[in-house]
């Protein structure tokens, strides 16, 4: 490696920085939080630096270990600057206190909304995989260390961010072919050196740019391919790897709770696991579905239960895996005053990671894992097995609740256990919160009455989308019912929440989507991003989780004074076990997917597949493509050579890639007596070469076995130097 020089490495270099670079600008222009715009800066430093260290004497572990010491350093430094203290230690100090408060959040289950800490956690990834990729770019000639963590980060980062940064991964896939081939040839400059053969990098830059030419046109029609269908076995990879991906999730979101939303959040895409308080925010005007139905309903994603003082998030989840049509357990034991509907919903965005249902969903026309907390009666979320993609349509036949005001006023206070964690405060609610709660209840008797209170005061507040933000230090509705005193709905379900639950009512926070607007044509509700929202469930003996309205910008729910008649639990059961079950509440039974994913219609080109997965594909594609197209160019021809001219045709072709091809006035004799002047070490296997492919060419005399045999030894010998550089000879088995 000693023989190996800095300029020779001004392409790989590159190369490597596009890499670092390119998932740390793919963050950047996310816009996951503010203060991200260091994150490039600290990815091309890593490189730098890497390649400093790479090109020094000390060993490996120190290398290491001091590299990751410089980037913490660095990055630490540069986001206490942030910090509004007076002088460079207070910052320092200030920084190290929200550090290590992040820290215990990490190991105590708390949420963080330190959204400095998430950039500043970015800026030590973008160090590290600049710093690796370089370094063992650099040390050990190896290109992988930049590919493969820079291209993960990437992966990761555009699952959750805007369509429009899909063409970085273009980049990273041209950039790591280019890189490969880089690599290879400046390893055989460092073995030509290793042999005092004098040699420059710059002829293999030919055979580069031609590989580059044929791995734009590869990854081109690659990312071109029409997607087909979801098969049934990928199916079952995707739930195999997204189901341990959920705890994943669940914890980055605790974490890092209030990130400016993901552009598929914004459009319902993904049901995010925490839900923490954001600033300013609009909400566009695309179509996000089609419902079509009987009733208006909200379209309810995913249900919040634990308060934590700045965040609302989730238990523990437990999965159930449901096959279509297959009831999720628990829900089949309907509550008093609810009538089937079934409604079809039909995805207008590009994909769906979540099934929209209202009330109390019993089957869906797809495969779904059912997310559910203590007990199966305790809804979480629904989730499809594999993403719904745009303009496909499933069925939900759910059990929608009837009961009137004074069902709800009678129906006591007596609640299954499993309800208890719908109580849960934390010891550091403020004690003024729950003193406004109980002054709002007042004297009434009964839960509906407390909880139509709640709502109507928390509907008297000032609903906007720009609001100031609550302190880091502060609780959440404190700040809300006694600061600012206006806010957006996810601010009035979680104080609607946790006013309920002080006074001793089971409550919880929902999000979703409300109904959207009515479509005559069509006969269904049009659901844009504007309809976007939260609000909260009240929990009754008998009856189940009620929907409440504490958003100004909403109307309340409409709800009879008396009851209507509504099929009993006895009919219901009654029904399901009859001939037909669930089929004969259904007016129509086409409404119901057939299962399977529906065509795109020609005009449509929404992704069949979350967009890692399909980048995922297009990489392991690539070096599929890759490989057959090298294994081409290497044996084109070659198959129709007699067998003595076999060897000593690899031979010329390897050289001329390397730059090192005959002359036209040159023996075969000649030829291999000079190239083994160049790499001394394969004169042996030259001269064995040569006798054969003259002894054939020149006498007519065809080799025997045991030169055959010999011949076939000398192709796949590797010979390694002492600097563990591959010898010229591997390539002779390539």
């Amino acid at each position: 490696m000693n023989r190996l020089r800095l300029r020779d490495m001004w392409l790989p270099a590159l190369l490597v920085a596009i890499l670092a670079v390119n998932p740390a600008a793919s963050i950047q222009a996310a816009g996951w939080s503010d203060r991200l715009e260091p994150v490039p800066w600290f990815a091309l430093a890593g490189v730098v630096a890497g390649i400093v260290f790479a090109r020094s004497r000390l060993n490996l572990a120190f290398s290491l270990l001091l590299g990751a010491a410089i980037g913490a350093a660095l990055s630490t430094l540069q986001y206490a600057w942030f910090l509004p203290e007076p002088s460079v230690p207070a910052r320092v100090g200030a920084f190290v206190n929200r550090l290590s408060d992040w820290v215990a959040a990490v190991f105590s289950g708390a949420a963080s909304t330190d959204n400095l800490l998430f950039a500043y956690q970015m800026s030590l990834w973008a160090w590290t995989i600049g710093y690796l990729g370089s370094f063992f770019a650099f040390r050990r000639l190896t290109p992988w260390w930049a590919i493969v963590p820079s291209g993960s980060a990437l992966l990761l980062n555009l699952s959750y961010a805007p369509p429009q940064l899909l063409p970085l991964v273009f980049v990273h896939l041209i950039s790591s072919f280019l890189l490969m081939i880089a690599i290879n040839s400046v390893e055989k400059v460092a073995r030509w050196r290793t042999e005092s053969a004098e040699q420059s990098f710059s002829p293999g830059i030919g055979f580069a740019a031609s590989t580059f030419v044929v791995g734009v046109l590869v990854i081109g029609a690659a990312w071109r391919m029409p997607v087909g269908e979801v098969q049934r076995g990928v199916a079952s990879a995707w739930e195999n790897v997204a189901g341990p991906w959920q705890s994943v999730q669940a914890n980055f979101d605790r974490l890092f709770a209030s990130l400016n939303p993901s552009p598929q959040s914004g459009r319902g895409l993904t049901a995010a696991l925490t839900m923490a308080p954001r600033g300013s925010f609009e909400l566009g005007d695309k179509p996000v579905m089609r419902v079509g139905g009987r009733d208006p309903a909200y379209w309810r994603a995913v249900t919040y239960d634990r308060y934590t003082g700045n965040v609302m998030a989730n238990s523990a989840i437990s999965s159930q895996r449901l096959d279509r049509r297959q009831p999720l357990e628990g829900s089949m034991e309907t509550d008093a005053g609810r009538k089937l509907i079934e409604y079809t919903v039909t995805l207008l965005a590009p994909t769906a990671s979540v099934i929209y249902a209202p009330d109390t969903p019993l089957t869906v026309g797809v495969p779904t894992v059912y997310d559910y907390r203590a007990d199966p009666h305790d809804f979480g979320s629904l989730r499809p097995v594999i993403p719904i993609r745009e303009q496909q349509r499933y069925s939900v036949l759910t059990a929608v609740s009837t009961a009137s005001i004074n069902e709800l006023r009678q129906a006591g206070t007596i609640y299954p256990p499993w309800t208890r964690p719908y109580l849960q405060l934390p010891t550091t609610l403020p004690e003024p919160v729950r003193q406004e709660s109980w002054r709002v209840v007042g004297d009434a008797t009964n839960v509906y009455d407390a909880a139509a209170r709640v709502e109507e005061y928390l509907r008297g507040f000032r609903y906007s989308t720009r609001v100031q933000m609550p302190p880091s230090d502060q609780d959440w509705v404190s700040f809300l019912l006694f600061q600012s005193r206006e806010g957006y709905c996810d601010y009035y379900a979680t104080a609607m929440t946790v006013m309920l639950r002080a006074v001793g009512i089971p409550a919880r926070v929902a999000s979703g989507y409300v109904t959207g607007d009515w479509d005559p044509p069509t006969q269904s509700y049009l659901v844009t991003e504007a309809h976007a929202h939260t609000w909260t469930e009240v929990y009754f003996p008998r009856y189940g989780w009620i929907t409440f309205e504490p958003s100004a910008i909403r109307p309340a729910p409409v709800r009879l004074e008396n009851p209507l008649v509504a099929l009993t639990e006895e009919e219901f059961l009654r029904i399901l076990e009859s001939e037909r079950g669930v089929d004969e509440f259904l007016d129509d039974e086409d409404l119901y997917d057939s299962g399977n994913f529906l065509p795109l219609p020609a005009n449509q080109t929404g992704p069949a597949y979350p967009p890692g997965l399909i980048l995922l594909f297009v990489l392991m594609g690539l070096v599929g493509v890759g490989a057959i197209v090298m294994f081409v160019l290497w044996a084109r021809g070659i198959g129709n050579l007699p067998l003595f001219a076999r060897p000593y045709a690899q031979t010329l072709r390897l050289a001329t890639w390397c730059g090192l091809g005959p002359k036209h006035s040159q023996t075969p004799y000649e030829y291999t007596t000079e190239l083994a002047r160049v790499v001394p070490a394969a004169g042996p296997q030259l001269v064995a070469i040569a006798d054969a492919y003259v002894a054939g060419a020149y006498g007519g005399k065809e080799p025997d076995l045991e030169t055959l045999r010999e011949l076939k030894v000398y192709c796949s010998d590797r010979s390694r130097s002492t600097d563990g550089i591959t010898g010229w000879t591997s390539g002779c088995e390539r």
